[in-house]
């Protein structure tokens, strides 16, 4: 029962991001960066400046969907999804909130491209990180930072970003956080409304 309670929770949320695409792109896109590695908050500030308002071209200059009716796709470093559209921008490793681990921060930044509020928080739905060990291919568990001499997370803002409706025609900058496991490099799975991967990200965490 809970299994397809969970299932369902999974695909309502993934319909959230969909517009009314007919269908999505089944081409798969890939990419491979290293992650620097940070253990204080002094780094946080530049990512905001780096991001910007809108994402209106990839990387390449080509066009990105600015409206919610195109189907879904990745493309250098944007992953369009609809009623909103994830740009990654940077990453880096920092230490977690139990002591000894380390989590995967994953600057992106996120627009609404719908006529209605939306919930970032959804990209979980439809990003899966993986890290190998020993034996296995291991799905990891969203971080958590440790927190600064006040008590509070070096990325609060960013962390409350992904997690308050955003408005629409409007963009933040946001974090993904996952916790590491080991040091092998973590693959970033894209997925489109149907759950197929359509585009990977590779990041060095050494």
């Amino acid at each position: 029962m809970k299994k397809l309670i969970t299932v369902g929770v999974t695909m309502l949320a993934a319909l959230s991001l969909t517009a009314c695409a007919s269908g999505s792109s089944s081409k798969k896109s890939g990419s491979n960066e290293k992650a620097s590695s940070v253990n204080s908050s002094s780094a946080a500030k530049s990512s905001s400046k780096k991001a910007s308002s809108s994402s209106k071209k990839a990387a390449n200059g080509a066009s990105i969907p600015t409206t919610a009716d195109k189907e879904w796709f990745v493309k250098d470093n944007v992953f369009y999804a609809g009623n909103e559209t994830m740009t990654f921008t940077k990453s880096e490793v920092r230490d977690g909130l139990d002591s000894g681990t380390k989590v995967l921060v994953i600057y992106t930044t996120i627009r609404n491209n719908s006529g209605k509020e939306q919930d970032p928080s959804n990209f979980y739905m439809v990003l899966h990180a993986k890290q190998k060990n020993d034996t296995s291919n291991v799905s990891l568990d969203p971080g958590m930072l440790g927190l600064d001499d006040n008590g509070n997370s070096p990325l609060q803002t960013y962390e409350d970003n992904l997690n308050n409706s955003l408005l629409p025609g409007k963009t933040v900058t946001a974090v993904l956080e996952y916790e590491l496991k080991n040091t092998n490099p973590v693959t970033l799975e894209i997925s489109n409304d149907s759950f197929d991967t359509i585009g990977t990200k590779t990041y060095q965490v050494q």
